[in-house]
């Protein structure tokens, strides 16, 4: 019987911790539109903006794919809220992606943030 309470309790406690960070992010990701983006929002963005230029100028896009340059350009020129497809393909371009994913990380966003993903033909 004590083991099936510690289990619930654990589950519950559990159950709290997921809840409240959900809670939190859902009001703090309010915006839809750039203009309606929260203060959190803009700096994720502003993060992915300034080190996607670093990264460009500092590795070059010599050897880059045009569709994933593209893709994060758009997800950039859409203030971070676009649901595009920046899929790397590339030596180049899993480097320029896994420095976006630490410095957004190292802001304090999720890896979820950047727009990284392969759907469709990609």
């Amino acid at each position: 019987m004590r083991g099936r309470w510690i289990s619930s309790a654990l589950t519950l406690s559990l159950a709290a911790l997921i809840t409240v960070p959900t809670a939190y992010a859902t009001e703090q990701e309010a915006g839809t539109t750039a203009e309606a983006r929260s203060d959190w929002q803009r700096k994720k963005c502003a993060v992915f903006e300034a080190a996607f230029a670093d990264l460009v100028k500092g590795l070059g896009t010599d050897g880059a794919s045009d569709a994933f340059l593209a893709g994060s350009r758009a997800y950039i020129d859409s203030g971070c809220l676009s649901d595009v497809d920046a899929c790397p393909q590339t030596e180049k371009d899993f480097s320029i992606a896994n420095g976006l994913t630490i410095a957004t990380m190292n802001a304090g966003a999720a890896s979820t943030f950047s727009p990284f993903r392969c759907r469709g033909d990609n």
